[in-house]
């Protein structure tokens, strides 16, 4: 009878195992699509938060604005941070900030204190992002695990940006807009208190815990740093500011300079002077992260661009703002299947056909968009591609993110998580919502301006006309990686049958 024990106990700890990793890993996806809902329901309680806090047309954007800039601007660092002082810890730290700022968000009722509290949630979304995503590499560092995860990372998220505006439209129409920030701040109160027992092993990497304080800063890349934030609030706000008073306005010409001149800077310190650059020199020389982080910005310039305009679009033609929520729920739910079935396509089908066949299916999805004028269009022209467009960029979003994460060592997951949500970030905020904004207000002015109906739908059209551009480069580069593949792997074959051939030679010779 003893002789049975060891395995029976040994097959209950590995069940445990899988079971706490298991909540361990819900933990870190439910906090991403916290941090992704929260977009969204803020986004559709603009119109009562204005009312309540006495916001004029100008101001309200900064709702979102002041969120965008520091999130957009602290990824980097974020994500180096956790590489630094250990993941946990900075997922444990940040998840508390995440919940304090929401705290005052909810209670707040100057409007000038909502502002300063949005750009503090933005900054501790920041790090909890990028510690989180890291996470799930150091939660299951087997390859097949590590892509199943990153599965389950990427549909939580898609839910979350689908689900987000529905629940904002629920909590609004039927409680207050205060809960909001009173339902994210239930979640995550919890999840940062599983967070605390789950994840105790938070400290530093081993090789880290005896830094200097100077050696600490010098890690932190602090002259990358000093020009990266800067650089990317500046380009945020002028791309901001420029849609609202105009692109021929000198402050927004000043302040996009600025942006490109310290950005420019930024670029040449990674490249060629920072002794710890964000992501390390010889990770970019594979071209994969460079590939993934190039991919992943088109992909959220076309996801993005697409939703937002559709989004107006449809509620010009007649549907509630909480009605046109619901009306994407289709795509949430395509994105999670997408995320569930991809992982098992990468082997057979291979990443490099994966991205190529996913662009054509985008550009099906949106062209059906240009052709939407009417209400009765939705279950005829949205519907269908609303599932093509999300098979086609959710597709792209895991293979370029596979990509990424798994061209980085597990010391560098952090920084590498926080260089592929700038890239997302920047190409939806900049390529995606701004430039197709110029696109379809230019459209609009020149066909009878924003009153006339006809007008802003040519201009809508021209946007899906914008977004269908950005979708043929990225298939333009995924022609090229398909081919420089196929040419590698030939190239390796040769190699090989040339290796064979000499073995052979110095076999018969003796």
């Amino acid at each position: 009878m003893s002789t049975h024990e060891p395995p029976v106990n040994l097959t209950e700890r590995n069940r445990m195992h899988t079971t706490v990793q298991f909540i361990r890993l819900s933990v870190v996806c439910i906090t991403f699509f916290v941090d992704i809902a929260n977009l969204g329901m803020c986004t559709i309680a603009l119109p009562t938060i204005k009312e309540e806090l006495g916001y004029d047309e100008g101001s309200l954007q900064w709702v979102m604005t002041a969120y965008a800039l520091t999130y957009g601007g602290f990824l980097m660092i974020g994500g180096r941070f956790g590489d630094i002082f250990g993941q946990e810890l900075v997922l444990k730290i940040s998840m508390i900030a995440f919940n304090v700022f929401t705290l005052i968000c909810a209670l707040v009722k100057d409007k000038i204190g909502f502002l300063v509290s949005r750009a503090l949630q933005g900054l501790a979304a920041a790090f909890t992002v990028p510690a989180a995503q890291a996470m799930v590499g150091h939660l299951f560092p087997d390859p097949k695990a590590h892509a199943l995860a990153l599965s389950w990372w990427g549909a939580t998220g898609s839910m979350g940006f689908v689900l987000g505006p529905i629940i904002g439209g629920l909590f609004t129409s039927l409680v207050s807009w205060r809960w909001i920030f009173w339902f994210p701040l239930i979640l995550e109160g919890l999840l940062a208190v599983l967070a605390l027992f789950l994840f105790r092993s938070a400290k530093c990497q081993d090789k880290e815990k005896s830094l200097s304080l100077v050696e600490i800063i010098e890690r932190s890349n602090p002259v990358g740093t000093g020009l990266s934030i800067p650089g990317l609030i500046l380009l945020v706000y002028a791309l901001t500011a420029g849609n609202e008073v105009g692109w021929s306005d000198g402050s927004v010409i000043g302040t996009l300079i600025a942006a490109v001149v310290l950005l420019v800077a930024f670029g040449v310190v990674e490249a060629k002077l920072a002794r710890y650059p964000f992501v390390p020199r010889h990770l970019w020389k594979t071209g994969n992260i460079t590939i993934g982080c190039i991919l992943a910005a088109i992909t959220y310039a076309v996801w993005q661009g697409a939703n937002y305009f559709l989004t107006l679009q449809l509620q010009d033609l007649g549907f509630t703002a909480l009605e046109t929520s619901v009306r994407f729920l289709p795509l949430g739910v395509t994105a999670f299947l997408v995320n569930m079935v991809i992982p098992h396509l990468l082997g057979p089908v291979g990443p490099r056909v994966l991205l190529l066949i996913s662009w054509l299916f985008a550009i099906a999805g949106v062209v059906l968009f240009a052709f939407v004028r009417s209400h009765d269009d939705y279950w005829r022209l949205c519907f269908p591609g609303m599932i093509l467009y999300i098979i086609g960029v959710g597709t792209v979003y895991y293979v370029s993110m596979v990509i990424v994460v798994t061209s980085a060592p597990a010391a560098d997951q952090g920084s590498v998580a926080g260089v592929f949500n700038m890239s997302l970030n920047i190409g939806g905020a900049v390529f995606g919502v701004a430039v197709l904004t110029v696109i379809a207000n230019s459209v609009t002015s020149n066909n009878g301006g924003q009153d006339s109906l006809a007008a802003r739908l040519r201009g809508y059209q021209a946007s899906y006309y914008g977004a269908i551009a950005w979708a043929v480069l990225a298939t333009l580069i995924s022609i090229y990686v398909v081919i420089s593949g196929y040419r590698k792997s030939k190239q390796s074959e040769k190699i090989s049958a040339t290796e064979e051939s000499s073995k052979g030679d110095e076999m018969v010779k003796e």
